[in-house]
């Protein structure tokens, strides 16, 4: 525990003392992913899945607001699956038309929520999105939190119906459109996702010891139970093995990020009692916990004051001894040219 303390206390200084390179470095990565992570799933278009293109939308991206990164990995999907199908870019438009407009109707702040959902389901790490916007987030984020979902299952069905299509015609519409509202698994994921995170925000809001360790485990636990519980009246094929291992992955990796988002020191609770005129106050204080990291310093010498040497002359000394055998020298050579 000592160690991570330290190694937060100086990601924090690092963070603080170099703000704004590292939200551009994270901004940078978050493009490249996000277009790295769409290139995996409909990589179609060779010309937009070359590097070039990918790092030159992500370095334009590291100084664009949120909404027009969102706005261009929307555009960036539909002109690859244009490259294959017309009917079915529209489809995939409509459907990334809605989400945009539902997301700039109530949270236009949480677009990153959109977007870490497509990326953590290619990472195989779906579980943590709502076991960290509980924890961190407000019941509200379950609007962009969907939206994310379904933008993910639309990619998901628009592939699908392209890898078993003979012809191009509206008949790919309707059967990408049907494919995409019948969706059994999407719905589902939809319901647990929004259940474990209201559970864990509810958790999170309580005032007991290590609320957020026990938030993350019974979110991971509820998680795993809905799934298991659920999949079974709408036939849905569940890897068990698969699902504990991603969902304790998940829980981990939460637990690190409030880590070092937060870490409260419960061994030194405090309990005030205080009161005006009108109410009298019951104060449970929970100090942060933090670590004094001690810092290396590196003191510079010239040469001229130096300390002791190597053979324990001092410098001071050094420059007396030095300053007789120049005096001793200068009045040998005066009685030479006075012979």
């Amino acid at each position: 525990m000592t160690h991570l303390l330290v190694i937060r206390e100086r990601l924090i200084r690092f963070y603080q003392d170099h703000a704004r390179i590292v939200n551009a470095l994270f901004r940078l990565l978050l493009s490249f992913i996000t277009f790295f992570s769409i290139n995996q799933l409909v990589g179609y278009n060779p010309v937009l899945k070359s590097w070039y293109v990918i790092v030159a939308f992500s370095v334009v991206n590291t100084v664009l607001p949120m909404s027009v990164l969102l706005f261009l990995a929307a555009a960036y999907t539909v002109f690859h699956v244009y490259y294959v199908s017309v009917s079915l870019a529209l489809v995939i438009l409509l459907i990334f038309l809605i989400a945009y407009l539902i997301y700039l109707r109530f949270l236009p702040e949480h677009g990153y929520v959109i977007l870490a959902v497509p990326i953590l389901y290619g990472l195989h790490l779906p579980y943590l999105v709502p076991i960290l916007l509980g924890l961190i987030g407000a019941p509200v984020a379950v609007i962009p939190m969907s939206c994310g979902v379904v933008c993910y299952y639309t990619i998901k069905c628009i592939t699908t119906v392209i890898g078993t299509a003979t012809e191009e015609s509206m008949v790919l519409f309707n059967q990408a459109f049907q494919m995409i509202f019948s969706n059994k698994e999407m719905y589902l994921v939809i319901a647990v996702f929004a259940i474990v995170m209201v559970i864990v925000n509810m958790i999170c809001s309580q005032e007991f010891h290590y609320v957020y360790e026990t938030a993350i485990v019974a979110g991971v636990i509820v998680n795993i139970l809905l799934i298991l519980v659920l999949s079974f009246p709408f036939n849905i094929q569940v890897h068990v093995v698969y699902l504990l291992v991603q969902s304790v992955i998940c829980g981990i990796l939460a637990w690190l990020i409030q880590f070092f988002q937060l870490v409260l020191n419960y061994s030194a609770v405090e309990y005030l009692q205080f009161e005006d005129d009108e109410y009298c106050y019951y104060v449970k204080a929970v100090p942060k916990m933090n670590i004094a990291v001690g810092e290396k310093r590196v003191k510079r010498f010239n040469a001229h004051l130096l300390g002791e040497g190597r053979f324990g002359v001092s410098s001071k000394k050094a420059e007396s001894e030095s300053g007789q055998i120049r005096s001793e020298q200068t009045a040998k050579t005066g009685s030479g040219e006075e012979k």
